[in-house]
């Protein structure tokens, strides 16, 4: 049987996480990601490359899928 991982952390999903692409605890931090707006991973943050839409610039984080810095 081939083991899946999780997209937001890298860790292998356990028999409860079946069916899904993201663990509890991603799916966690990203619940807290859209009610404050932003990034709240601390230490386990994983960021992304930069992101560009417009004048806006920013970077994102993989784990919550939150912003992490705003460029400009």
């Amino acid at each position: 049987m081939e083991t899946r991982h999780c997209e937001g952390c890298g860790q292998e999903l356990g028999v409860f996480d079946m069916g899904y692409d993201v663990c509890m605890e991603c799916t966690k931090a990203r619940h807290r990601a859209v009610i404050n707006r932003k990034c709240s991973c601390g230490s386990k943050k994983r960021p992304s490359e930069i992101h560009k839409a417009y004048s806006r610039t920013w970077i994102s984080c993989l784990r919550c899928l939150g912003q992490i810095k705003q460029l400009s």
